[in-house]
């Protein structure tokens, strides 16, 4: 019974001691967001202020997250070979293989990234993604629908967002 005090003790030490609790992390609902960084932010062809190619940009630009501008879809655009691929250009649309209505189309950057934080109706309405190479030559599609703008959470490492070979 002394060995259960003792451990018990040990545990509220911290509490005791006047620690201070830690910092909510990143996408915690406590995670304070400086308002400032809620503006509207596009992609388009030529930009060269994107970054972190592949990564899931919405772990950073979201309602819990230090990076500017709320994305409602991002992601990365590769080339066969893997590597990023500028200049594209990626469709949301209401049926699989750019048929039905486009809901939004948005330009890939210079660096292969996509986003924007116009208002979607993710999750509730799913949408089909169709990417388009520069020169509209190349394309590639989901066959199902997705009801998340987050690309890069799924198409990361070797099953990246990728456009045909020429």
């Amino acid at each position: 019974m002394p060995r259960t005090l003792l451990t018990f003790a040990l545990a509220l030490a911290p509490l005791a001691c006047g620690d201070p609790e830690p910092e909510p992390f990143l996408g915690d609902d406590e995670f304070v967001r400086d308002p400032a960084l809620d503006v509207e932010l596009v992609s388009a062809h030529g930009d060269d202020i994107s970054h972190a190619d592949g990564d899931n940009c919405m772990r950073c630009h979201q309602e819990n997250g230090p990076g500017p501008g709320r994305f409602s879809v991002a992601g990365t655009l590769y080339d066969a070979d893997g590597a990023p691929s500028p200049d594209g250009l990626v469709e949301l649309r209401t049926a699989p293989d750019g048929a039905g209505d486009l809901v939004l189309a948005v330009e890939v950057d210079a660096h292969g990234n996509f986003y924007s934080t116009e208002p979607l109706a993710f999750p509730d309405t799913a949408l089909f993604p169709t990417v388009y190479s520069s020169d509209g030559a190349r394309k590639n599609h989901m066959p199902f629908p997705t009801r998340s703008g987050a690309c890069n959470v799924c198409h990361a490492g070797g099953f990246g967002v990728q456009l045909p070979e020429a």
